[in-house]
């Protein structure tokens, strides 16, 4: 693969499409100072994927645009296409030939395109990785670059390797990796930060589906047996609606019946009522005939005798006649008078039956109206009871629910807080990284600042030098002496402890016998058998006491062994511990459970020391029934809980004796033996320390003599060191910028927190408004109930008191129909004594008339009449009188015969009335037992729809479950809802949330454990490419630091180089130093030789990378400007012989190299700030002319030196 064509527009100062053709080999393009001929470089360099404008010498990408000059407008975008033959197929696509073209425009618009095709900037980057062509490889090599690589920082150095290893796809990765892992934990604490508030959810929620589960499961069985017994009381109350509605009608049939008895014997009885006041009037007729007829008769008789007797008598009778007709006017005003009282009597009596037939009318429409309107409020009060309770229920859910909410609020707001805490802890972590680093900054500016005048002070830092090895070599003296006498402290320890020293003489001289074998079977003394922890010293010497330095034995006849030997040399006493026979001796568990409650509880004694296994029953038996406390208030209150049984010892050596005594205070110094032990540990760990203090100080005085002895070089480590420190000025400046920025997210993080929890505190507010506006709601809720039940207990009073008044009134108003027959038969004879008087009255005043007559006559007599006319006369009379009474008699017999009849039909009437109102008072009790059993259905038909849903009961009904009657299905039901009372509120949405959370759960515990297994994948594919990249890297880096040292020598004519690795453990962050010896001179850093040299340096590595990692094609922009003409001829050959492995295209003002190169391209500016390229040749003189303009197709042109 090579670089075949490159094609540029508005790039820069080409504001003409150029194009230059490239061959194998080495191409130089040269030009005048300011021609333009770098930004070939940065073309090339741009064209691969170069992003920073700074590399391209610019501010903005905008700026590669070519901006116009004095004649010549500015273009609007620049294009750069670079053509690569790929006929060896090293990029990995099917074509011989691969173009890649970039584009940008003013607008900031970018586009990219491979083979013409559209394509991103990642698939170009893509494209070139690995292949020594990306823009962050070695093939574009920049003056600036080759400086850069000789000034890098080892850390920075390794980057170039890395390129060569072609492990840079690995580092991508593994960055690509870890942030994929980052974002994999950060999904994970999300997920877990859920599971752990579905986890606080799941459990209230799991209890709330409990109860809801069972409250579903009783209410199906209360709708089951509900439903069957508001079926069994409806067929109930239909059946006896049936049977009182049969006995309605049959009393509606026998009330019509009587009523039309009762209308029929009334018809009768006004019929003879009517016929008697007919008669009546007929009798007063013939009363009035007949009183006129007796009148005539007595006239005409009287006539006859006074005719006879009228002189001897008329004086005698008109008296008479005078006294009769007072007497008849005085009987006529007395009968009117009566016919005045009795028309009075009549018209009370009229009066008082128009007021009982309107009360019995009133009453009558009282009965009509319906209770219905009554019973209909009862009904509509207690569906309105219903729903104040159903409302009631639901704001006492909502309270729950509300609390719920609350409850949630405030974990939220808890776990905000503590999410706010870690941000502000962040934040402050990186405000103080921030203070730390603006100081690190001030450090470094100040350190900068000193160096610069270190480099002029040299003569007082070889004093300082001078003075801090005099220093080190005092202390390493010092650090002499205090050894020797740590050792001899120990040898004086190691000989008291063979001599047994600070043994009683009976231990001491029994330790002897055993040591010279003079004794069997002793073990040794407690005291060197059991170790002891420095904190436990104390309590371990306080616990053991005398029993320090007791003999531990293997059986008992050594210990009588030894107590022989001791009697026998009278060398003292001595307390021997046979193991064959020891015991352990224990704290009883209960008191041991009582003072491992306690805080300062530190152990039994056998738990703070050590020792072999076979003679833990001693320490046990010694220590075993020993309690340790960490302070001397801990040991009383542990002595009272175990009743003070035990003894009870402090770290610090205090006791509390069984029974309660205490022992302690302090002493000049501890037990000589645990003091030594102790010592000989301590005095063998500082020797130990000190000698190793002495070998870092004889290293550092050895460092010291080697920097006094190099302080001739000062002066150039002090610069390189200013160089270094500039470098981390700048790092640390970005740092500075970078953790200012990180501060700000940090806080606008912390401010994030803030509104979260001002919005949670603002939604608790608002669930707590709602908490008391429900309990508010609750409250009136519950006087509302207490008045509908109030007014539902009045309404059914009034309801009883109708149906009771209306009873009363049915009473009352058969008593009123009986006093409205008496009242009727009272007027009836009230007025026949009327029409009585009223007859006799007009009889009376008829007599009086005639008297009147009789006395006119009489006075005046009637001379013209004679006795035969007046016998004749009287006998017309008399025969005129005989047929009016006997009219009148049988109209007297007829009226009696009607009174009779009157009487037995008043009698018929009042009976038949009588047993209406018996027969209505039966209709109006089934009416009101109907009306009762109406509502009854009603109201069971309503709870059978309200409560179950059924509008309609099927025919055959709904049955009880199986062995169930209607007497145990109402216990049941009362005991089913007994406990769905006492369930409480239920939330019967909280099965399908359990469910629904249980899903979520078990959701993100699975998204737990692919997230887990994800970062489990992610760590061991880091790990994996770690591994690669570590292989990869050794292995490119041996085989480069082998080519260097050969390349070094070929291009400096001998001397050796190396590269060395700053840190070799780690080979992933490792830096590179490179140490170089030109010929003549001694090994020395790079930073430390000449200018050419570093260059030559730096040029001989690029060769040596790409010795061991070839490229198709690599631009060197002036990297040998810094040579002399003798490097440059070395460069140039070297350049012409490493040519047929690679392609180089040099931009150079150099004449060595001109003469070495196969091609030359010119670039000039023949118009003002426009390049082009022209064709060049060298002159005998070797210098360049610069010829035509080549076409835009243009291939290179050999110069004439070639």
């Amino acid at each position: 693969m090579y670089l075949k064509r490159l094609e540029i527009i508005g790039f820069k100062s080409f504001g003409e499409r150029i194009g230059l053709d490239f061959v194998p080999g080495v191409t130089a393009v040269v030009g005048p100072n300011g021609s333009g001929k770098s930004n070939i470089t940065d073309a090339i360099r741009w064209v691969l994927g170069e992003q920073s404008a700074k590399t391209l010498r610019g501010g903005k990408m905008e700026d590669v645009i070519f901006s116009g000059s004095d004649s010549r407008k500015a273009l609007n975008f620049a294009e750069v296409t670079l053509i690569l033959d790929n006929s060896d197929g090293r990029v990995p696509l099917d074509f011989s030939e691969i173009s890649v073209t970039r584009r940008v425009f003013r607008s900031g618009d970018s586009e990219y395109q491979i083979n013409r095709q559209d394509c991103r900037l990642r698939d170009i980057v893509d494209l070139f990785m690995d292949s020594g062509l990306g823009k962050e490889a070695f093939s574009v090599i920049s003056q600036g670059r080759v400086d850069e690589i000789l000034n890098s920082k080892p850390e920075d150095r390794r980057a170039i390797f890395e390129e060569a290893a072609g492990v840079l796809k690995y580092k991508q990765r593994r960055r690509k990796a870890e942030h994929k892992l980052f974002e994999t934990e950060d999904n994970l604490n999300r997920v877990l930060d859920i599971l752990h508030e579905l986890d606080g959810r799941l459990e209230p929620l799991r209890i709330q589906a409990s109860a809801a589960k069972d409250y579903l499961a009783m209410s199906g069985e209360l709708s089951e047996i509900g439903t069957a017994l508001l079926s069994h009381d409806i067929r109930e109350n239909e059946k006896q609606l049936a049977e009182i509605r049969k006995r309605l009608e049959e009393a509606t049939g026998l009330e019509q019946a009587t009523a039309e008895e009762a209308a029929r014997h009334e018809s009768e009885l006004g019929r003879h009522r009517s016929e008697a006041e007919t008669l009546a009037a007929r009798i007063d007729g013939l009363h009035t005939a007949l009183a006129e007829a007796a009148a005539n008769v007595e006239k005409w008789e009287g006539r006859k005798q006074v005719l006879a007797e009228r002189k001897t008598h008329a004086e005698r009778q008109l008296e008479r006649l005078r006294e009769d007709l007072a007497e008849t006017v005085e009987a006529a005003e007395r009968l009117r008078q009566r016919k005045e009282q009795a028309g009075q009597e009549a018209n009370i009596r009229k009066k008082a039956l128009r007021e009982i037939r309107s009360e019995i009318r009133r009453l009558q429409e009282v009965m009509d109206r319906p209770l219905d309107e009554t019973a209909r409020k009862i009904d509509e009060l207690k569906s309105a009871y219903i729903e104040l309770l159903n409302e009631e229920a639901a704001v006492k859910n909502e309270l729950k629910h509300l609390g719920q909410q609350l409850e949630y609020q405030a974990v939220s707001a808890e776990r905000n807080r503590t999410r706010a805490g870690e941000a502000r802890a962040e934040w402050e972590e990186a405000s103080a990284a921030l203070a730390e680093a603006e100081r690190e900054l001030t450090a470094l500016k100040e350190r900068l600042s000193a160096v610069r005048s270190d480099e002029t002070d040299l003569a007082s830092s070889r004093e300082q030098t001078a003075a801090e090895l005099n220093g080190k070599q005092e202390q390493l003296y010092k650090a002499y002496s205090l050894l020797e006498k740590l050792k001899g402290r120990r040898e004086a320890l190691l000989s008291m402890e063979a001599e047994f020293a600070g043994f009683h003489t009976g231990v001491r001289e029994v330790l002897r016998a055993a040591e010279s074998n003079r004794l069997d079977g002793i073990e040794g003394a407690v005291a060197s058998l059991v170790d002891v922890k420095k904190e436990f010293a104390g309590a371990a010497e306080t616990a053991l006491g005398a029993a320090a330095q007791n003999i531990v034995t293997v059986t008992e006849a050594d210990a009588r062994r030894a107590i022989g030997y001791l009697k026998n040399s009278r060398k003292g006493r001595a307390t021997f511990l046979p193991l064959s026979v020891m015991k352990p001796r224990r704290v009883d568990a209960s008191s041991l459970s009582r003072a491992s409650s306690h805080g300062d509880f530190v152990g039994t004694g056998d738990t703070v020391v050590t020792a072999e296994q076979k003679y833990m029953p001693i320490v046990q038996n010694l220590l075993g029934n020993v309690l340790i406390s960490r302070t001397l208030k801990g040991a009383n209150e542990i002595a009272g809980m175990t009743g003070h049984r035990y003894r009870v010892v402090t770290l610090d050596g205090d006791v509390v004796n069984a029974g309660g005594s205490m022992t302690g205070g302090g002493t000049d110094r501890g037990n000589p033996i645990f003091m030594r032990k102790a010592e000989l540990e301590q005095v063998t760990e500082d020797a130990g320390r000190l000698e190793k203090s002495i070998g870092n100080a004889e290293k550092a005085i050895a460092l010291l003599k080697q920097q006094l002895a190099e302080e001739s070089g000062n002066h150039e480590r002090v610069r390189e060191e200013r160089e270094a420190l500039t470098e981390k000025e700048v790092a640390s400046v970005g740092r500075v910028a970078e953790l200012k920025a990180a501060e700000r997210r940090l806080a606008d993080r912390l401010s994030l927190f803030g509104d979260e929890e001002s919005g949670t505190t603002v939604l608790a507010s608002g669930i707590r408004d709602r908490i008391l506006e429900a309990e508010s709601r609750q409250t009136s809720l519950k006087e509302e109930l207490g008045r509908a039940s109030k007014e539902i207990e009045e309404m059914t009073g009034l309801y009883e008191e109708g149906r009771t008044e209306r009873d009363r009134m049915n009473n009352r108003l058969g008593e009123l129909r009986q006093e409205a027959a008496v009242l009727a038969e009272q007027l009836a004879q009230a007025e026949s004594a009327a029409a009585s008087v009223e007859e006799e009255l007009s009889g009376r005043l008829a007599r009086a008339e005639r008297l009147r007559e009789e006395m006119e006559w009489t006075a005046g007599g009637d001379a013209g009449s004679s006795p035969e006319e007046a016998e004749n006369e009287l006998r017309e009379w008399k025969e005129k009188k005989a047929a009016l009474e006997k009219d009148l008699s049988a109209a007297l017999d007829q009226r009696e015969s009607l009174q009779q009849s009157i009487a037995s039909a008043e009698g018929r009437f009042r009976r038949a009335a009588e047993t209406r109102a018996t027969h209505s008072a039966s209709v109006r009790e089934s009416e009101l037992i109907a009306g009762r059993i109406t509502y009854e259905l009603e109201s069971l038909r309503s709870s059978l729809e309200d409560d179950y849903g059924i509008d309609e009961l099927p025919v055959e009904g709904i049955r009880f479950p199986e062995n169930l009657g209607p007497e145990e299905a109402r216990r049941k039901v009362r005991l089913l809802k007994q406990s769905i009372e006492e369930l409480g509120p239920v939330n019967t949405a909280s099965i399908e949330e359990f469910e629904t959370v249980s899903e979520r759960h078990a959701f993100l515990t699975d998204q737990r454990n692919d997230l887990l297994e994800a970062k489990e994948t992610l760590e061991s594919a880091i790990d994996e490419m770690d591994t690669e990249v570590t292989e990869r890297f050794s292995s490119t880096f041996h085989a480069v630091s082998r080519q260097f040292g050969i390349v070094f020598k070929e291009l400096f004519g001998g001397g050796r180089t190396e590269l060395v690795l700053t840190d070799p453990d780690d080979m992933l962050r490792t830096g590179i130093d490179i140490v170089a010896c030109p010929p003549g001179k001694k090994l020395q850093n790079l930073s430390l030789l000449s200018g050419g040299e570093r260059a030559l340096t730096a040029i001989a590595l690029l060769f040596a990378i790409l010795k061991v990692r070839p490229v198709p094609f690599c631009v060197l922009d002036e990297v040998e400007a810094a040579l002399d003409e003798a490097n440059v001829l070395r460069y140039s050959d070297y350049l012409k012989k490493f040519s047929s492995e690679t392609q180089f295209i040099v931009i150079t003002h150099r004449k060595g190299t001109m003469e070495g190169a196969d091609v030359l391209y010119g670039i000039t500016m023949q118009e003002s700030g426009i390049s082009k390229p022209v064709s060049v040749r060298l002159t005998e003189g070797s210098e360049v002319e610069y010829e035509e303009p080549v076409p835009s197709v243009g291939a290179g042109t050999e110069g004439a030196g070639l």
